[in-house]
C-alpha cells in the first residue's frame, strides 16, 4: 500500500530533540499512513545509535546513516528518492508535534491539490504562533516588494 505521506527527516547531531520529534509523530499521527524516512548526516554524538535502538522496531521507519556529511539539502534529496508517499514532508528533527498537524496538513493538501506546495504553521516553545511562518497569499505587491 501507498501510505498518504513520507516524512522525511535529516539528523545531525540532534539525538535528544530528534527522538522527541520521532516519538511525537508517533503519537500524534493517527487516522492516515505513513512512512518516517531518517538519514543521519554523519552526527558525532551517537544520535544515530539511540534513535536506531528506539525506532528499529517500527516497519514504517526507515532508519539510515551517511558516514559523510550530505547537508540538509543532499540528505533531503536522498531521502526522497527512496520516498513512498503521496507527499512528502521535510520535518526539521527539532520539531515536536501536536494535535494530529500531520493529519491536517495533508487534509489541507488534498482539498487543495492544485497548490503543490503546503507548509504547517509553527509555534515558539511557549505555544505563541511564530508570524514569519503564516503569509498571506501572493500578490502583485507582495511579489514586487520580495
Amino acid at each position: 500500500m501507498i501510505p498518504d505521506v513520507s516524512i522525511l527527516v535529516v539528523s545531525y547531531n540532534t539525538r535528544d530533540m530528534t527522538l522527541a520529534c520521532l516519538t511525537s509523530v508517533v503519537e500524534q499521527t493517527q487516522g492516515l499512513t505513513y512512512e518516517v524516512r531518517l538519514i543521519d548526516n554523519a552526527s558525532t554524538d551517537d544520535s544515530f545509535a539511540a534513535i536506531s535502538d528506539r525506532f528499529k522496531e517500527k516497519p514504517t521507519f526507515f532508519l539510515s546513516e551517511s558516514t559523510a556529511n550530505l547537508g540538509f539539502a543532499g540528505a533531503n534529496n536522498r531521502l526522497a528518492q527512496e520516498a513512498k508517499g503521496k507527499y512528502l514532508l521535510l520535518l526539521n528533527p527539532d520539531t515536536v508535534i501536536l494535535d494530529d498537524a500531520i493529519g491536517k496538513l495533508v487534509a489541507f493538501a488534498k482539498s487543495n491539490p492544485t497548490n503543490r506546495i503546503w507548509g504547517g504553521r509553527t509555534q515558539f516553545a511557549n505555544g505563541v504562533l511564530n508570524p514569519t511562518n503564516c503569509w498571506g497569499d501572493m500578490t502583485l505587491w507582495t511579489l514586487f516588494c520580495s
